[in-house]
């Protein structure tokens, strides 16, 4: 077989032809270049506004990382906190303090309020509205800015001072029952 000879004309024009065939290839990997490049830079933009999103609304409390917390009915039909529990209308009545995210102790005292005639105000000691006022050992004081709950404790108040106390839940359900 004979290599057919190109003549000078033909092989510039092959090189011409060469030449515009990598230079089409070329533009094709700048343009699937350039499309990954997109793609890659909106998915990175994309992310990074989820997390920001995610990271603002934990912050601000909307989403709560860990396990789900329940709902805890913290509604009471007399409710008191630390700075007024000594400043009611009555002249006599009783200010029950006690954990109310613990349900079992809710119902109990729910259940010996309802049987007590006369007037309880609650207070929860779990609030942070109350925390000044609880501690881990009773310090009972008219002054309420000394005074340290603990849970559970039922005050007995009489002409806005602290008369007795009682910290247990056997003392509790005595004091309602008896009276």
């Amino acid at each position: 077989m004979a290599k057919k000879i190109m003549s000078k004309k033909e092989m510039i024009k092959e090189q011409q032809r060469i030449k515009k065939e990598r230079k089409m290839l070329q533009e094709e990997v700048k343009k699937e270049d350039l499309i990954k490049s997109l793609v890659v830079i909106t998915i990175g933009v994309l992310v990074f506004l989820g997390i920001a999103y995610l990271g603002m609304n934990i912050i601000k409390g909307n989403i709560k990382l860990g396990k789900e917390e329940t709902q805890i009915d913290d509604t009471v039909e007399k409710g008191v906190i630390c700075g007024t529990l000594l400043t009611q209308e009555e002249n006599e009545y009783f200010v029950l303090a006690y954990n109310f995210s613990d349900t079992d102790t809710k119902k109990l005292y729910s259940a010996v309020m309802s049987m007590y005639t006369g007037t309880i105000y609650q207070l929860n000691t779990d609030s942070g509205l109350n925390s000044a006022c609880v501690g881990e050992k009773l310090e009972v004081n008219n002054d309420v800015t000394k005074l340290q709950l603990v849970s559970p404790t039922l005050l007995q108040i009489k002409d806005k001072k602290i008369v007795k106390t009682y910290t247990t839940q056997k003392e509790i359900m005595s004091a309602l029952t008896s009276n």
